[in-house]
């Protein structure tokens, strides 16, 4: 058993589950906890969303796109890295909402440990892609 723990060979096949386990939980996650009400508010809710959320950076217009790009973010663009489609551009979405949610709740006086988890996991996505198991290696094969 330990000689297993150890074998640096036998982890290479096992890399790509774990970074699917990763795009699967950290999607759902974030899509049903996070972006799935946000995305269903709708205007009203994007208008609070973006004024709290670009009012902590001393930006103070375009409330209703900012908070709609980051429920676009938290649940469609979660929904992308969940099923591996266009996973890179829809993690850099999500790691730019995670940092302003992250500064909206330092500047609160809240801890920002969720939107920096967040952030660092969709970052981890991003460097590393979505791996093997994912529709974007499915249709990159597909139209090769």
């Amino acid at each position: 058993m330990i000689k297993f723990i150890l074998d640096q060979k036998a982890y290479p096949k096992w890399r790509h589950f774990g970074l699917l386990v990763l795009r699967l939980v950290a999607g759902y996650f974030l899509f049903f906890n996070h972006g799935l009400d946000k995305l269903l508010a709708g205007p009203e809710k994007w208008t609070g969303l973006g004024a709290a959320g670009m009012g902590s950076l001393g930006i103070s217009f375009g409330h209703v796109f900012f908070g709609f790009l980051a429920a676009f973010s938290e649940s469609i663009c979660a929904l992308l890295v969940l099923v591996g489609l266009m996973t890179r551009p829809a993690s850099i979405f999500i790691i730019m909402t995670m940092g302003v949610a992250g500064m909206f709740h330092i500047n609160r006086g809240e801890s920002p440990e969720s939107a920096f988890l967040y952030l660092i996991i969709y970052g981890a996505i991003f460097l590393t892609g979505p791996g093997p198991y994912s529709l974007d290696r499915f249709f990159s094969n597909t139209f090769k």
